[in-house]
């Protein structure tokens, strides 16, 4: 089983009578409560070059391709309609596929993952979708003057 840890974006507006359950990484990768991809992962991805970053209109958000690497899992529930599944704990028909591109929220990163991540933006090492530039900048960046 995946270590828990309670997913950053919990804060957002969850519930308060779910505000403090535990969330895991999945098997494919990704947070069992807001579906972004791993944080040292998409950081690996970010070092290695293999990625391209879709910007948004988000500042807490960004689509991420691949471009060479492994490609991205994902995992969903896909329940026949006769399926008597109640909920996601009780439910096995759950399905795997092989996908080129996933999400990732910025509220995964640790602070030092942050500094790294505009280290890598600043040096030009990361490779940025159309239009090539981030319109809304993560919110833990802001444009040199």
């Amino acid at each position: 089983m995946s270590e828990e840890f309670l997913c950053p974006r919990r804060a957002e507006g969850v519930p308060a009578f779910a505000a403090h359950t535990k969330d895991t990484w999945r098997e494919d990768g990704t947070c069992s409560y807001c579906g972004s991809l791993n944080e040292k992962t998409f950081m690996c991805r970010l070092e290695a070059g293999d990625v391209e970053l879709g910007p948004t209109d988000k500042s807490y958000k960004v689509y991420v391709e691949n471009k060479g690497g492994e490609g991205f899992k994902q995992t969903y529930r896909n329940c026949p309609r006769d399926a008597n599944c109640t909920g996601p704990d009780d439910c096995t028909h759950w399905v795997t596929r092989d996908i080129s591109q996933t999400k990732f929220y910025f509220q995964h990163l640790s602070d030092e993952e942050q500094t790294r991540f505009i280290e890598l933006l600043n040096a030009k090492k990361i490779n940025v979708g159309a239009p090539g530039y981030f319109y809304r900048l993560p919110f833990f960046a802001s444009r040199a003057e």
